[in-house]
């Protein structure tokens, strides 16, 4: 018996048995199909899953929280994937019970057969074709492929079906066309794959002559507001907000918003680099800034200081990282609090800071044991320290308050959101407060997805 142990926003995850597709498949045959009751109209369907014991809170009591059985060879940024997917987290300004607490409202798994979430469509007649012939979508980044594509659900027990919406992503072009080679079979020359982002024109003639289809590409910009409009507007948990001083899964917290009040708000998108998008409505939404400091800089520095060749491989240097190894603290500088201006010993003066007479120390035998761990925290706290200060800076210069942060830099990893939400909230006083996406990588694929013009382009 295998046992795999892993830590998700400090609430430590184990997990026993045989792990793998095989149990995967295992476990799809012996679970329900049906989706169960949800406030959402994307609702997901229940599968068989392990009871986790989770601590109660001062503000609402959960006995237990149900988590998919997860394969071990899949990186942490996987299983957060999965975990936050399928997770019921607690809703915040939902109130219940005699006594006015906060109780954990459940939504069922979203695990598919091999791993891959999944979301139950809406019931809308501009679907029902899908049912017969299934759409595959695209967004080609420069750093991943993230794939959407639908397939029908095994019938309930009363013979109805659902038509899921699957989520994968890889780490390159080749591996994607590989996945579609084998679970697209059907696909003929008077096909189509929906496409957005660089890659759509960089790989095309590849995807043409490797798959025999051509891609219909959608704009980039206009395909992640539809991504996150639809999102927004349909799952009724898709954003959430992460509180560093609760515990365990509680840090986590579904954030609902009613559709006459999801405008305006601000898109900071994290891929390569950084779009910052005000969003007035579907239909009306300005690049008002960027910067070249995003998820490509992480990666590029990380492969250039320390032995990582990968973002997975990075967060998890960065985990186990100590990043007062290499920051200078005001503590370093003041020898405590600067009180005059508020600000604690602990706070970051200077990314980097420490590093900046190593050689000189070094030689004198002064330089303290920076690890590659230390450089990589210090590496992800100074892009996301930076990245979440821009932000509010956008945000109070068109008068925001509330600030949605997408793309595969944040991973949903604990260190990226708790530094994002500290940094809107420092900046904001509180004025302003970061939001977070389940399906935050692939907002421009469900945009391609949601493209429904039959020319290619």
């Amino acid at each position: 018996m295998l046992e795999v142990s892993y830590s998700i926003g400090g609430f430590t995850l184990r997990n026993q048995g045989r792990l793998g597709l095989k149990d995967e498949e295992e476990l799809a045959e012996s679970s329900p199909s049906s989706p169960s009751s949800s406030s959402s109209s994307l609702s997901s369907p229940t599968t068989t899953t392990a009871p986790v014991s989770i601590p109660a809170s001062s503000t609402g009591t959960v006995v237990s929280q149900s988590l998919p059985y997860y394969d071990e060879t899949k990186s942490f940024t996987e299983r957060m994937d999965e975990l936050l997917l399928s997770s019921s987290l607690r809703r915040e300004n939902t109130l219940d019970g005699p006594q006015g607490d906060v109780i954990c409202k459940r939504t069922s798994s979203i695990s598919g057969a091999r791993g891959a979430p999944f979301i139950v469509l809406p019931k809308e007649e501009r679907f029902d074709p899908l049912r017969q012939k299934p759409r595959f979508a695209v967004d080609i980044g420069g750093t991943l492929v993230k794939l959407v594509y639908t397939s029908v659900s095994p019938p309930d027990s009363d013979g109805s079906t659902d038509l899921l919406l699957n989520f994968r992503k890889f780490q390159s072009i080749d591996h994607c066309i590989e996945f579609l080679k084998s679970s697209w079979p059907d696909r003929g020359s008077e096909c189509y794959l929906n496409g957005t982002g660089g890659g759509s024109f960089k790989y095309a003639e590849l995807i043409k002559n490797e798959l025999g289809v051509a891609v219909k590409r959608t704009d980039e910009m206009l395909s992640l507001i539809t991504g996150c409009d639809f999102l927004l507007r349909n799952n009724e948990d898709e954003s959430f907000t992460y509180h560093h001083e609760a515990e365990g899964l509680e840090r986590y917290q579904y954030k609902p918003i009613e559709e006459k009040a999801i405008y305006p708000f601000l898109l900071v998108n994290i891929g390569t680099g950084i779009s910052v998008l005000k969003v007035d409505s579907p239909s009306s939404f300005t690049r008002v800034g960027g910067s070249t400091m995003g998820g490509g800089a992480f990666i590029g520095l990380g492969n250039l200081l320390t032995s990582a060749r990968s973002f997975d491989e990075l967060l998890l240097l960065a985990e186990r990282g100590d990043h007062r190894q290499v920051d200078s603290l005001v503590s370093d500088i003041y020898g405590g609090d600067y009180n005059h201006l508020g600000l604690s010993a602990e706070v970051i003066a200077g990314s980097f800071g420490k590093c900046s007479n190593l050689n000189v120390r070094r030689a004198e035998g002064l330089a303290e044991n920076a690890k590659e761990e230390d450089v990589a925290k210090s590496l992800l706290l100074m892009i996301s320290n930076t990245i979440g200060q821009m932000a509010f800076l956008y945000s109070n210069r068109f008068d925001m308050k509330r600030i949605y942060f997408g793309g595969f830099f944040i991973r949903k990893h604990p260190i990226s959101m708790r530094t994002l939400s500290y940094a809107i909230n420092y900046w904001s006083k509180g004025s302003c407060e970061a939001l977070f996406l389940k399906h935050e990588g692939y907002l421009g694929a469900v945009g391609s997805f949601l493209d429904t013009k039959e020319e290619t382009k």
